[in-house]
């Protein structure tokens, strides 16, 4: 284990990683779809009986690697808590301006939720492991970044879960915008 964090430690410094492109994010997810309420309204319930939560808050990293000017590659992984979820999201961040970006992207959620049990074909055994869309808009102040999301976490027409999203991002970049969560770029 010692030598594949060494190897993978190694292999971010070659990238050129600057710690002026990492950040750091809070997210509160307002989740909706089957997997939270059934058809009649009512609240699904866990192994356990209790009620499947409908919100989840999620502290993540993230790193934004800038293509140009405007556009920014932004890599984040997060770990949710209420509703049990590690969403890994890539994305594309287009900055209107010094404060304003739009992002859309895509990313794989590891659905860890009680509540949640993955369905296989003919038999097999099914994964926790769902892709994802996203999109959303940002508003950057110096540091600190404020923004708003739509996610369609899961999607196959029996079972579906998205989510509103409300972020708020701190980037140790100490520029307008550079590393706030799926919205990178400053617009410059």
């Amino acid at each position: 284990m010692k030598k594949t964090i060494t190897f993978l430690c190694a292999g971010l410094l070659t990238l050129g990683l600057s710690a002026q492109n990492f950040g750091l994010g809070l997210d509160y997810m307002m989740l909706s779809g089957t997997m939270i309420e059934n058809e009649a309204g009512e609240a699904v319930k866990n192994e356990a009986g209790e009620d499947v939560s409908a919100s989840s808050a999620v502290l993540n990293l993230n790193y934004a690697y800038a293509i140009n000017d405007d556009m920014s590659a932004v890599f984040s992984a997060g770990y949710g808590m209420g509703f049990g979820l590690v969403p890994m999201k890539a994305s594309l961040s287009y900055g209107f301006s010094p404060s304003i970006s739009a992002n859309i992207g895509m990313g794989m959620y590891m659905i860890t939720d009680d509540g949640y049990n993955p369905t296989g074909v003919e038999g097999e055994e099914g994964s926790a492991n769902e892709a994802g869309y996203s999109a959303g808009i940002a508003y950057h102040m110096n540091d600190i970044g404020i923004g708003l999301g739509y996610e369609m976490i899961k999607s196959d027409g029996e079972i579906s879960l998205n989510s509103f999203t409300i972020g708020l991002s701190y980037s140790f970049g100490g520029g307008s915008g550079d590393s706030a969560p799926d919205s990178a770029p400053t617009g410059k």
